[in-house]
Order: structure tokens, then sequence, then C-alpha cells
């Protein structure tokens, strides 16, 4: 799996750098749904170490189907969620299996060289 990466630079230094994969927080809801729908052992970099250990992501890849278009619809806050924790909504559309729906990936911020956002709940 690829991952977008930032390089960084010693100031006033010839250029060469290190890069780093980092995955900003807009992009983790899309990224984690490819890499479900190309490989769910990939997906696993997405997911948090902590927080779940009864997600399914063979499942969720059988639900969806291969062939599943998605649409980021909005980054919700909750009444009495911490803060810590985040919401990302996503319409989910396959119109081979007739699926068109609204899946809310529940994330947690933990962060590690991937990223800040970790997904512990999928609904």
């Amino acid at each position: 799996m690829q991952f977008p990466s930032l390089t960084y630079k010693r100031h006033n230094a010839p250029s060469f750098g290190v890069a780093i994969p980092y995955l900003h927080d807009h992009t983790v809801a899309a990224r984690f749904l490819e890499a479900v729908q190309a490989n769910p052992d990939d997906a696993w970099a997405f997911v948090s170490k902590i927080c779940a250990q009864s997600l399914d992501l063979e499942a969720l890849r059988d639900m969806l189907g291969v062939d599943f278009s998605y649409t980021e619809v909005l980054t919700a806050a909750y009444v009495g969620e911490p803060k810590n924790c985040m919401t990302r909504s996503v319409y989910v559309e396959n119109p081979k299996h007739g699926i068109r729906q609204l899946l809310h990936l529940r994330m947690v911020k933990e962060p590690d060289q991937y990223g800040v956002w970790k997904i512990f709940c999928v609904e």
C-alpha cells in the first residue's frame, strides 16, 4: 500500500531528505475503504491496535463487494464524544449488490508512523 509522504530537509542543506509516510485526518476514511477493497490485510494499518478487537475486515469487504464507490459526506463531532474521538461519515454505493448506505467510521486519536487517527468501529 502506498502512503503519501512528506520530505523533511535541514535549513540551508542540499536537497536530501527522508520520506516519512503520513496520513492527514481527512484521508484516513477514504484510504481505509480503499485498503479494505484491495486487500483487507493492508487495512489493518488504519485500525486501532487498542480499541478494535472485534472488527472483521473480511466481513466488511464481503458486505460492500469489490466494485463499490464512496463519497465522504461529513465530519461529525457527536455530543458526548470525547476530545480524542472523531466520526467520519461515508456514503457507500454498490449498484451490483443493491447497496446504498451511510457508514460511520469512528476514529480515535492513536498516533503512529502512518498518522494520528485510527478506526475502531464501523457502523
